[in-house]
This record gives C-alpha cells, structure tokens and sequence, in this order.
C-alpha cells in the first residue's frame, strides 16, 4: 500500500489513480478471504461411512476432494482479479496498466498451481518417487 502511494505520488497521479494504487493489495487480499471461504465449501466427501452402508459406492481420494476445492478457488480468483485489475487500476494516462498487472497476477495464480503440482508428484503415493522409497524400504 505504501508502495502503490509512492509510486502514484511519482507518476503524478491524481487522487482517485493514486488510491487505486493503494487499495489494490487490500482489495486483493480481501478477495483472497472471499475466494477461499467459498473453496472450502467444495472440499466435503459424500455423506455416510463407507464400513456401514453397502451401497456406499467407490471411496474418494482424500487429495481429490482437496483439490476440488482449489480449483474452484483458481477459478474465481481469476475472475476477481480481472475485475479487480479492470476497475482499481483504470488509469487513462497508462491504457495498459490493468491488463499488466492481471498478466502478472496470473502468473502468481500459475505458479501457485504448480508449487501444488510439483508437491503432489513428489509426496503422493500414486506417483514414482513415492513408489520408489517404499519400494526400497
């Protein structure tokens, strides 16, 4: 934020560009709340235990019902970031400056998404890695 308010007060912005600037981490992170309140509500297995009904079906996969719920959470942030990005960032002397830094959030979203990936193949058991050592042991 204070970051946002110098750059502005240098770029010689004018109040509402320079409290653009300055709202957008918080506008950011209050997204992240928001997003990540509604993910959770996507991360439920199906009701019942599986050792007392026969009809129970397949057993889910504890990472999968996880993921479920971070996917929903990429998706709409991607969402709120643009919309965010599109109406904090609006400036009319850099027509570009919106779309910059939706890029640069977008690559934090993609980076995110493969710290998620790489981790997975390295500790879970469906992947070699993980094969390998319990093999080994």
């Amino acid at each position: 934020m204070i970051l946002g308010g110098v750059l502005g007060e240098q770029a010689d912005f004018t109040f509402d560009q320079k409290s653009g600037f300055i709202l957008f981490p918080l506008c950011v992170h209050s997204l992240d709340l928001i997003v990540s309140t509604i993910g959770v509500y996507f991360v439920k297995a199906k009701p019942g235990l599986p050792s007392l009904k026969p009809n129970y079906g397949e057993l889910e996969d504890a990472l999968e019902i996880l993921k479920r719920g971070y996917y929903v959470s990429l998706f709409l942030a991607i969402i709120g970031l643009w919309f965010i990005c599109d109406n904090v960032l609006n400036i009319p002397k850099f027509p570009n400056a919106s779309i910059s830094f939706f890029g640069c959030a977008c690559i934090g979203v993609a980076v995110s998404f493969l710290f998620v990936m790489i981790t997975q193949y390295y500790t879970d058991y469906n992947y070699g890695p993980v094969q390998s050592i319990a093999a080994s042991s």
